[in-house]
C-alpha cells in the first residue's frame, strides 16, 4: 500500500480527523435521545403521552358521539360489581363470575350461586368470591387464572402487585385465619389468631410482609391492632395498637401499608412504624381509592347532603391537592395518576392534582366507573359498559 501527502507515522491527522468526526457523530447521538426523553417526559407530565397512546390503540374502536365505545354487553343483574383489566372487564353477580374482552367477547363464564358477591383488583388480576363463601376466583383478562377453595367461611380477599392472593376466613380452632397463595395460587404463608378476630389483611408490594387487622380492647378503649409478619418466619414481627375507629381497609402502597379509619388515613412502613397520617377534620369519610403513589378520598362536608371535598394524599400524609365538588357521587376510581368520579348527571376525570382532564355528561345509564391507567374509563351499566376514550 502506497501512502501520499508524507510520512504516515509523523503526519497523521487525517486519521485523528475521522476519529474526531465520529466523536462528533455520538455527541449529536446522545444529545438528540436526551432531548427525545425531555419531551417524552413533558408529553407524560401533561398527560398527552396518554391521549397519544390511546389513538394507538383504540383506532378501531367505533365511538358516538360523545367519545364513547360500547364494547361489552351482558344479562341484566343490578347485584353485579365490575373490573377492568388490561382491556378486558370483569363483572361477578349472584349468578355468574365472567370475563369479556375488547371485542366484547366471553373469555371465561362460571355459573355461582353467591349470596353476597365482591370483586377486589390488583394491578393485572382481579378476585372474584361470596363474602360467608368458601371459593376465590383469580381471574385475568385472558380468563380463569386460579381458584382457590378454603376450609372457613371467606371474610375478605386481597391482592397485590404480584399477583398473590390473601384471604382472611373463619377457620374452626381459632378466631380466624389468613392464608396467602401465590400467583399459581399455591399456599406459602398461614397466620391463625387465637385470642382477636381479623377483619382484614393485605401482603406489601414486594410479597414479604403480611400486614393483619384484628380487634381489641386497651384501657377499656377499642382498639383495632395491626400484626406484621414476614412470610418467610412464623414468628410475629410487631403488633401496631391505633386508637379509636375501626381500621375499614388496609391498602399497600410502595413500602407502605395505608390504614383506612372513620377519621383518618395511617400510613405504617413494613416495620410497623407509623410513618404518617392525614386526619378527615370534622368531614366524613365517604371513599376511598388508591392510584400510583397516592390515596384519593372523597370527603362529605356534612353527614348527608351533595357538598364534598375531593382530596389527593401521598404516602407521607401530605395533602397533593383539595378540590370541593358538589353532587351526588355514584362511583369513584382511581388508576395511575387519574381520578374518575361518577355523579348522578356528569362524569369527570381528573389528574392527580385534581385539575380536570375530561367531562361527560350522557352518564345516565352508568353507575359504576372504572378507571384506567391510560386516561380512559369504562362506565358501567345494567345490562351495558362502554369505554370513554377523552
Amino acid at each position: 500500500m502506497t501512502f501520499t501527502g508524507g510520512n504516515p507515522q509523523e503526519e497523521p491527522p487525517r486519521r485523528v480527523a475521522k476519529k474526531s468526526k465520529k466523536r462528533f457523530l455520538w455527541l449529536a447521538l446522545v444529545t438528540l435521545l436526551a432531548l427525545i426523553a425531555v419531551v417524552l417526559s413533558v408529553l407524560y407530565d401533561r398527560g398527552e403521552f396518554d391521549g397519544l397512546r390511546r389513538r394507538l390503540l383504540y383506532t378501531k374502536a367505533q365511538k358516538d358521539e360523545n367519545g364513547c365505545a360500547q364494547l361489552y354487553r351482558y344479562a341484566s343483574d343490578q347485584s353485579g360489581s365490575f373490573a377492568s383489566l388490561d382491556g378486558s372487564l370483569v363483572s361477578v353477580s349472584m349468578h355468574q363470575v365472567s370475563v369479556l374482552d375488547e371485542t366484547g367477547k366471553t373469555v371465561y363464564e362460571q355459573t355461582v350461586k353467591f349470596q353476597s358477591p365482591a370483586l377486589v383488583r390488583g394491578a393485572f388480576r382481579a378476585a372474584a368470591y361470596d363474602v360467608g363463601g368458601t371459593s376465590v376466583y383469580v381471574l385475568t383478562a385472558k380468563g380463569l387464572a386460579c381458584q382457590v377453595d378454603t376450609s372457613g367461611e371467606i371474610l375478605a380477599v386481597a391482592l397485590n402487585k404480584d399477583g398473590y392472593l390473601t384471604v382472611t376466613s373463619n377457620e374452626s380452632g381459632c378466631k380466624a385465619a389468613v392464608r396467602v397463595y401465590d400467583a399459581s395460587g399455591q399456599p406459602v404463608f398461614a397466620y391463625r389468631s387465637a385470642d382477636r378476630f381479623i377483619m382484614t389483611a393485605a401482603l406489601s408490594d414486594d410479597s414479604r410482609t403480611l400486614a393483619a387487622v384484628t380487634m381489641g380492647q386497651s384501657s377499656g378503649v377499642f382498639t383495632s391492632y395491626v400484626v406484621f409478619y414476614r412470610i418467610n418466619s412464623e414468628s410475629a414481627l410487631t403488633t401496631t395498637a391505633l386508637t379509636g375507629s375501626l381500621i375499614y381497609d388496609l391498602i399497600p402502597m410502595g413500602s407502605r401499608f395505608c390504614a383506612v379509619m372513620e377519621e383518618q388515613l395511617c400510613f405504617l412502613d413494613d416495620s410497623g412504624e407509623v410513618r404518617a397520617a392525614y386526619s378527615c377534620g370534622s368531614d366524613y369519610l365517604r371513599r376511598v381509592d388508591c392510584g400510583d403513589g397516592y390515596a384519593a378520598l372523597l370527603l362529605g362536608r356534612y353527614r348527608n347532603g351533595t357538598q364534598h371535598r375531593l382530596v389527593t394524599v401521598d404516602s407521607d400524609g401530605q395533602v397533593m391537592a383539595s378540590l370541593d365538588v358538589d353532587g351526588e357521587v355514584l362511583s369513584m376510581s382511581a388508576a395511575g395518576r387519574y381520578i374518575a368520579v361518577l355523579f348522578s348527571d356528569r362524569m369527570v376525570i381528573y389528574d392527580k392534582t385534581l385539575a380536570e382532564c375530561a367531562r361527560l355528561d350522557a352518564v345516565s345509564e352508568a353507575r359504576q366507573v372504572l378507571m384506567r391507567a391510560d386516561g380512559s374509563a369504562v362506565l358501567a351499566g345494567s345490562t351495558a359498559a362502554s369505554l370513554y376514550l377523552p
